[in-house]
């Protein structure tokens, strides 16, 4: 595929947020349970806002991967019905409810415990847990972007 003109500004865009969005959304959750070990709420809170922030913010990612979809289809090159791109929505949406339905709540209810001077205990293993399983559906997003198995 000939990556120039307006495919080259979309695929430029779309590595930047994955590097700008992703990147944060999946450093704030993975390296949260630091701040609930140090016992840092503020840290936590901050942590938690970054994290749904970002997370939410992936939709443009996703709006940018489509376009390079639509753009690609013109050419032949790829389309909705590749098995790498169905299988990379899919690992996308199970990373951002993993992060939003597991992870920010945890981080929430981490902080609230923090600040009651009660032990957060269990919210850390759902924070790793979520932010863990959540990186493996990143990377395998990234794999199949790399290898296009079936392209």
């Amino acid at each position: 595929m000939d990556y120039s003109g307006g495919y080259a500004l979309v695929l430029t865009l779309h590595l930047l947020s994955v590097a700008f969005l992703v990147g944060p959304a999946a450093v704030a959750a993975a390296t949260s349970t630091r701040h609930v070990r140090a016992g840092r709420a503020e840290a936590l809170r901050d942590a938690g806002r970054t994290t749904r922030l970002y997370t939410l913010a992936t939709v443009l990612t996703v709006v940018l991967g489509s376009a390079m979809v639509g753009l690609g289809d013109l050419g032949g090159q790829w389309s909705m019905g590749q098995a790498w791109i169905s299988a990379s929505y899919a690992l996308w949406f199970v990373a951002v409810a993993l992060t939003l339905v597991l992870v920010v709540p945890a981080q929430a209810k981490a902080a609230d415990a923090l600040e009651a001077g009660q032990d957060p205990g269990s919210q850390v293993g759902r924070i790793a847990a979520g932010a863990g399983l959540a990186l493996l559906a990143w990377t395998a997003i990234v794999v199949l972007m790399v290898f296009k198995p079936g392209a």
